[in-house]
């Protein structure tokens, strides 16, 4: 589904949004800004290049993909047989072990020394011991393991085979080991260490042995080198120049031959993608750098019965060399395909708009005016008839010129004979144009005999006009009179006026002083009436306070008459009645002066009341002597209006009289100028009229030139 989306999708879509892009470049009218040979170039270049392009990107992507999957399945393949064969060579390393522990020989030899703890210098046991040590050099001299060991149940080497050179081994305590600890349980294979007794790399597969009951008797424990398994990884078959396949044990070390370092065993770690997948127990392929940080191809497989990992490496360059050489060839036939489709592009825009260029300079040329070329181009498709159509525009103009040419020489009598509207239109034209000739024959004529007239009427108005001229001038005398009187005129109504504007000012004055009389009058009416007001709401006042002490008169006499019972009810109280008795009396000494003072209030609140009943009556009268004086300053102010209402009478008069004198000294005066102004137009006229007679006379001349020259068309 993937390969689809790259290798279909994607190329489709970039190539439809190409197109769209030219459509709308070429629909918002970008593209036709080029020139005719370049649009058609872009064109071109875009409808073929992008899908060239885009089938390139395609074969890139599935030719790398094809490589890419051809390196990996031979990696894989490599791998895998390679891990089989280390998983088959430990399954039968594993199947000699066990095979060898159930041995009848190996069993008894064990039993005799872990169970029974026989004397080793018994006949028997020799025996047993030179039959034991037979067996193993049996299974020795097929070089399959280097040594062969029986290791006791207290984890002690007891026999190795007779090809081992190092004997320093036997009697040698292994029960601590911990491979000696798994191995009495199950089978195991021990990691690769270097055996300091051989002097070399080695690792043990450890199988136990037990006896007819079942009993834990020893283990058989096989010493094997890695030389056959170097052998099987350093074969470079199917793995190129830079290919290699090694063994990494649970440390991340190299456990096998490296074949670009030397001396790499146990001394190189390998902490890649690769080893950390496989020691997880996992297998695959991925692009990854390698312990020499270079960028590898690695395929991992774990490998059976150990915590190893294989791992069959190759580097991505060479791995990808033949996408390198394909891309290569690609750029090169890209490359040769571009220049030759911009080749064909180029050359097919110019074929194509070699025509229209040639269209362009003819109709350049006919634009100046000149029209006798035509395109020569031929071509058998639109452009072609267009070309054929422009020629014979090109062939209807010329005699369009031709007709214009004999038109121009005064010939009306021919006739365009080519079709078409712009031919009848011309036809039209000079049916017009004879007509118009006919016309214009007639009325030059008709001026001719009109300036005649004109030139009769002219004379006659000339002497009429001079005639008067001289009226005017005695009429512009009298005026002139006329006017110096009524200057003499306005200057005494003038007098007058200024005379009645002094009265009507007195007057004014006047009036104003009468009325700021009746003004200050009218206020102190108001003030007096205001003193009125007051005066009575002060009488009024004083007879509520009259009425109010008449309340405390009475509350007094009615407190005396309390304080008296009081003072009685005390005294029959006897001793508790004194204090009472005593306040009795105070308050009834109150009372008293109470009740006096209220008398005497009331003799000056009714003094007050009579005197001031004495002052509203003087203020009414007041009032009333105001009210009469207000009276007699309207009565003057209103004669002093009337008397001012007739100045104005005569003051307006008086401006009338000297309005109209003014008028009518202006108006004198217009007419003086434009009597003075009728003159200089009657003698203007009378020099226009003698100005219109040379022109009716030179009109006359000029109908007559103009029909000589109208003679010269035919019609």
């Amino acid at each position: 589904m993937l390969d689809i989306y790259w290798n279909l999708v994607i190329p489709l879509a970039i190539i439809l949004a190409f197109n769209i892009s030219l459509c709308v470049l070429i629909k918002i009218k970008v593209i036709q800004k080029l020139k005719l040979t370049k649009n058609l170039i872009v064109v071109l270049l875009v409808v073929t290049l992008v899908p060239i392009l885009c089938i390139v990107f395609t074969n890139e992507r599935k030719t790398s993909s094809i490589i890419y999957d051809n390196v990996c399945n031979n990696l894989i393949s490599v791998g895998k047989t390679r891990a089989l064969f280390l998983n088959e060579r430990f399954e039968d390393v594993k199947l000699d072990a066990e095979v060898i522990a159930k041995h009848y020989i190996i069993e008894e030899f064990l039993r005799q020394v872990s169970i029974e703890k026989i004397n080793k210098s018994d006949a028997n046991f020799n025996m047993l011991l030179k039959n034991t040590q037979e067996h193993l050099n049996r299974i020795l001299s097929s070089d399959k393991y280097e040594d062969i060991m029986l290791v006791t149940a207290e984890g002690k080497i007891e026999l190795t085979g007779t090809k081992h050179k190092h004997a320093e081994e036997l009697g040698l305590d292994i029960s601590m080991e911990a491979y000696f600890k798994q191995g009495k349980e199950n089978t195991c294979f021990t990691d690769l260490f270097y055996n300091k007794f051989a002097g070399e790399n080695l690792m043990y597969i450890i199988t136990p042995c037990n006896d007819q009951q079942g009993r834990f008797i020893g283990c058989v424990m096989l010493e094997m080198d890695m030389g056959r398994i170097n052998d099987v990884l350093t074969n470079r078959e199917g793995l190129g120049e830079s290919g290699e396949t090694y063994l990494v044990n649970k440390e991340k070390l190299i456990i096998s031959e490296s074949r670009f370092l030397k001396d790499s065993v146990l001394k190189v770690k390998v902490d890649t993608l690769g080893a950390r997948e496989g020691l997880a127990g996992k297998s695959g392929v991925a692009i990854y750098p390698d312990y020499r940080n270079i960028p590898v191809i690695g395929y991992w497989h774990p490998i059976k019965y150990t915590n190893w990992v294989l791992l069959a490496e190759i580097d991505k360059k060479e791995a990808f060399e033949p996408l390198r050489m394909n891309r290569k060839n690609q750029i090169i036939l890209v490359s040769t395909v571009v220049v030759i489709v911009v080749f064909i592009a180029i050359f097919s825009a110019r074929i194509t708009v070699k025509p229209v260029q040639e269209l362009t300079k003819v109709a350049e040329y006919v634009g100046e005016g000149k029209l006798d070329r035509d395109v020569k181009t031929q071509s058998y498709d639109e452009i072609g008839f267009l070309i054929k159509v422009f020629n014979e525009m090109i062939k209807n103009m010329r005699l369009l010129a031709r007709q214009a040419t004999i038109i121009s020489s005064g010939d009306l009598t021919a006739s365009v004979e080519a079709e078409g509207e712009l031919a009848g239109a011309f036809n039209s034209m000079l049916e017009n144009l004879r007509t118009m000739i006919r016309q214009t024959q007639e009325s030059i004529a008709r001026i001719s005999s009109a300036s005649m007239e004109i030139l009769s009427s002219s004379e006659e108005q000339s002497s009429g006009t001079s005639e008067l001229a001289a009226s005017v001038g005695e009429i512009t005398a009298t005026i002139e009179e006329l006017a110096s009187s009524s200057k003499q005129i306005a200057a005494n109504a003038e007098s007058v006026a200024r005379a009645a504007e002094g009265s009507e000012a007195s007057g004014r004055h006047g009036t104003e002083s009468v009325m700021e009389s009746v003004h200050i009058m009218e206020d102190i009416k108001n003030v007096t009436k205001e003193n009125a007001c007051k005066i009575i709401s002060l009488s009024e006042k004083s007879q509520k306070i009259g009425e109010v002490l008449g309340i405390i008169k009475d509350i007094a006499g009615e407190t005396h008459l309390l304080a008296l019972n009081a003072s009685i009810e005390a005294s029959s109280a006897g001793e508790f009645g004194k204090r009472f008795g005593v306040v009795a009396a105070e308050v009834r000494r109150l009372a008293e002066r109470t009740r006096v003072a209220a008398e005497e209030i009331k003799g000056v609140i009714s003094e007050i009341q009579a005197a001031t009943n004495a002052a509203v009556l003087t203020t009414e009268q007041g009032v009333k002597n105001v009210e009469k004086g207000v009276e007699v300053v309207q009565n003057a102010g209103r004669s002093i209006e009337s008397i001012l209402h007739l100045a104005r009478e005569t003051t307006d008069a008086s401006k009338q009289i000297v309005m109209a004198t003014q008028q009518q000294k202006s108006a004198t005066e217009q007419v003086a100028e434009t009597m003075k102004e009728i003159s200089v137009v009657v003698k203007q006229t009378a020099v226009g009229l003698k100005q219109s007679t040379a022109a009716v006379v030179e009109l006359n001349k000029l109908a007559d030139d103009f029909k000589e020259s109208i003679k010269k068309f035919k019609i």
